[in-house]
């Protein structure tokens, strides 16, 4: 492979240096989006991008019922399996937990790369990201980060060296701006719960009477309820002063693997993104923008 340049692959780096030596800006920005950063005291900066295959695959484990009691085998009718997320004890034991941090190594990593091109362009930040992920062959996946880089309009200064990352659009982020609110980072949130398939969950999974499959409801509440603690989590990480987190995605998807010959372990992976926000000094926020009450944020995005 080629030598990379400021962290980025030869690639990104003759994008960046294109950029820059034409003196042309591109952006994904419609015009009332590139209003609306221009009303914040931003202007378009580049599009940046990043990207990251790795594979991604699930290397198995304990059975579920054994990995969440620790070793105490099933008993008999009428015994119902424990579910073990991804944030639990025996979240490693049934493969979750090293499946879970390939996924976020990727997806931050994408992230970590587009960023590093906003740096090389000198901007504050990137709005309107967009993390995607798709299989290309196997187990090996493609995670990409797309956005638009900013910077403040009339910066004389120095560049911050770590710009911050939104997925709000551009008329969002400067809604927020303008009431001395500033984007910190993206975060993510992601869990696997598992549940091994005990004879009461397979007689409800193949039952025409219409009950609630109860083992089911559990995996899957027990899955989210961890993917937002692991949010919470990643949000922590990058600051000690407090924030909010305006979640902006929300996944579930479902599947199974063999246990113990016959039997299976149930899965769920629940996923929650978002952009933290903060009123914070060391967070660029446009000298020239208004201070006003942010009235509507929208959370179902």
């Amino acid at each position: 492979m080629s030598a990379w340049v400021g962290g980025l692959p030869p690639a990104a780096a003759a994008r960046v240096a294109r950029q820059r030596a034409s003196g042309a800006t591109g952006s994904f920005l419609s015009a009332p989006a590139a209003a609306a950063v221009a009303a914040a005291g931003l202007v378009p900066a580049g599009e940046v991008f990043g990207c990251l295959v790795q594979n991604i695959g699930w290397t198995g484990g304990l059975c579920g019922n054994w990995s969440g009691m620790g070793g105490i085998g099933p008993g008999g009718w009428g015994w119902t399996s424990p579910v073990v997320t991804t944030g639990d004890p025996g979240g490693n034991r049934n493969g979750s937990g090293p499946y879970v941090r390939a996924v976020e190594g990727a997806w931050n990593g994408a992230l970590h790369r587009m960023l590093l091109e906003a740096a090389a362009l000198e901007a504050d930040g990137v709005v309107g990201v967009v993390v995607r992920r798709a299989t290309l062959e196997g187990t090996a996946v493609e995670f990409t980060a797309t956005g638009t880089a900013v910077r403040a309009a009339g910066r004389t200064g120095a560049p911050p060296a770590s710009p911050w990352a939104t997925d709000l659009t551009a008329e969002d982020c400067a809604a927020a701006l303008q009431s001395g609110v500033a984007p910190r980072a993206l975060v993510l949130g992601l869990s696997v719960a598992t549940k091994h398939e005990d004879p009461q969950l397979a007689q409800q999974r193949m039952s025409w009477s219409g009950q609630e499959v109860d083992g089911l409801t559990e995996l899957v509440t027990r899955a989210r309820a961890d993917a937002r603690r692991r949010l919470a989590a990643d949000a922590r990480r990058h600051t000690t002063g407090g924030g909010q987190v305006v979640v902006s995605g929300i996944g579930l998807t479902s599947f199974e693997t063999v246990c113990n010959g016959n039997a299976k372990d149930l899965h769920a992976e629940a996923l929650f993104t978002g952009t933290l926000l903060q009123r914070d000094p060391t967070v660029p926020v446009p000298a020239g923008a208004a201070r006003r009450v942010l009235s509507v944020l929208p959370l179902n995005r």
